[in-house]
């Protein structure tokens, strides 16, 4: 394409700028600025953010002129308003002076092409860009290099990118989310596979069947769902993960009266924790490493591909839920960290490899003497959760270059309620009331604190939700599924059976953003 000399272009902005506010820096350089809804990013270069026109499928710019030439604002320092030469560029951009003061040179005036060609190259994109109803963002991100290996005995930043620099804004917050993500499946999980080349829904009575076809290999597996609702009116829904989650499930009772659907998720038939390889996963996925936790994680976010395209099931997608107890809720995190249709996230009791602290939790272990809380060497070799080679960071967790809190992290800022059992010692009462308090850092950061609450309370068996936690799950499943008012948003661990004081700047050693 061709460009303007520096100079018109200049001049062109300034009177853009006098005339409108919704000028966009893609419109100098023949694009068509992006409507004010259509925010999300497909690419990224030297002339700002762009995305892609739902209607036409073409190119539009979505950063605005006032955003591309006051960059270094955010750095503290002023643009240059006079000049165009830069005396010295580091990795932020180009710098000169003005009135004896270092001022940032916007970008459309650095005389430089912009990286794409006519027809901008990117990562490829779904069919229906507009639709952000996704289960990830992992095409629209650049994942750069993954550290295996760091030094720090405090939990990472979850705001620093792979490359180093703290994200500023809740839009990179989204590729943000998948390098977590995809830390986690390189050294914990495994990688989640995408994409089939078909999945299909059927059903027949409470029982619903998906098909799943990929690179010529096939495989089902059934799951139950009892009071959906119907075509025309389809009814929110919670999976529970093999023993459900009402009435002998391991929400109890706290969902009586919520008129919501109940599906059944038996995690056997995904892959079975003594032999993996006998279950759907395996058999459509062949050449997989992944543990049987992220194999279950795909297992509902196909279920959840089957639904959103079969209304007779009457289930409405937009108001999912997922929750599991111990084991299971180790799963249930993973499976609402992993897909982001998931609008309440519900782990109970998950312990070490769900919400719970990796650092604390070696720490708590060598103040004891003895392994109290379940180790990583022990949570990374039972039931084939995790891929084998993570066991090799046990007694190495500072080298970790995650921690569960950037797990819990990835749901926001979707809804999460994290339910944790205070008198059970193997689950670590310490390190996942660290990590609870922790994962708000994160909530908060992002504007979304009324959607996460962190309850913990004891004196009651494994798996079966004391009464003092039932108003929790009531107003959340009310508020994020059923539309409904209702209080959501705290740190609750009032009846704990000993105290406990979270030292934030013990473990804590970054700032937490205010997300614009």
């Amino acid at each position: 394409m061709k460009f303007l000399a520096i100079p018109v272009l200049l001049e062109l902005i300034s009177v853009a700028l006098a005339q409108s506010t919704n000028k966009c820096v893609s419109e100098f350089l023949g694009y068509p600025c992006c409507s004010s809804s259509n925010t999300l990013v497909y690419y990224k270069d030297d002339d700002g953010d762009w995305g892609v026109d739902p209607a036409t499928g073409d190119w539009c710019g979505i950063t605005k002129i006032n955003d591309a030439s006051c960059w270094s604002t955010k750095l503290g320092y002023p643009c240059c308003k006079k000049t165009c030469t830069a005396i010295e560029k580091d990795n932020d951009g180009a710098w000169a002076i003005e009135g004896s003061h270092w001022c940032g040179i916007p970008a459309i005036c650095s005389g430089s092409q912009p990286s794409q060609p006519s027809q901008p190259s990117q990562p490829s994109q779904p069919s229906q860009p507009a639709n952000d109803f996704v289960e990830d963002h992992r095409k629209q991100c650049q994942i750069g290099n993954i550290q295996t290996s760091v030094n720090n005995s405090k939990l990472p930043d979850p705001f620093k990118t792979l490359s180093g620099k703290r994200i500023s804004t809740k839009a990179e917050w989204t590729c943000r989310r998948e390098e977590i993500a995809a830390t986690f499946e390189k050294i914990m999980f495994g990688e989640k596979p995408r994409n089939p080349d078909k999945v299909e829904g059927r059903k027949s009575g409470n029982k619903y069947t998906v098909t799943i076809t990929n690179k010529g290999s096939t495989a089902s597996f059934d799951v139950t769902i009892s009071n959906a609702g119907t075509a025309a009116k389809p009814k929110p829904a919670i999976i529970g993960l093999d023993q459900g989650f009402g009435m002998g499930g391991s929400l109890g009772a706290s969902t009586n009266g919520l008129d919501v659907a109940s599906i059944t998720f038996n995690t056997n038939n995904l892959a079975p924790e003594n032999n993996p390889r006998s279950g759907a996963f395996f058999k459509a996925n062949p050449s997989s490493n992944a543990g049987t936790i992220m194999a279950w994680a795909w297992g509902v976010s196909r279920l959840i591909d089957a639904l959103e395209k079969d209304s007779s099931a009457g289930i409405d997608v937009k108001h999912l839920a997922v929750t599991g107890c111990s084991r299971l809720g180790k799963a249930a995190l993973a499976i609402g960290a992993f897909d982001e249709r998931i609008a309440l996230t519900i782990p109970q009791e998950s312990g070490s490899g769900g919400a719970s602290l990796w650092r604390v939790g070696a720490q708590v272990n060598r103040q004891k003497g003895k392994q109290f809380v379940q180790g990583l060497g022990s949570a990374a070799t039972e039931g084939n959760w995790m891929i084998s080679s993570f066991r090799n960071y046990d007694g190495r967790e500072t080298t970790l270059p995650f921690d569960q809190h950037m797990l819990t992290g990835m749901v926001a800022p979707r809804a999460l309620l994290i339910i944790d059992n205070a008198g059970q010692e193997w689950l670590g009462e310490v390190p996942s009331n660290y990590c609870g308090q922790a994962t708000k850092e994160i909530f908060d950061a992002l504007g979304a604190t009324d959607k996460y609450t962190y309850t913990q309370e004891g004196g009651h068996m494994h798996c079966s939700l004391p009464n003092g936690q039932f108003d929790e799950v009531k107003d959340f499943v009310n508020k994020f599924l059923l539309g409904k008012d209702a209080k959501t948003g705290k740190i609750d661990y009032t009846k704990n059976t000993q105290p406990i004081n979270f030292s934030k700047s013990e473990w804590i050693d970054w700032t937490t953003p205010r997300l614009a």
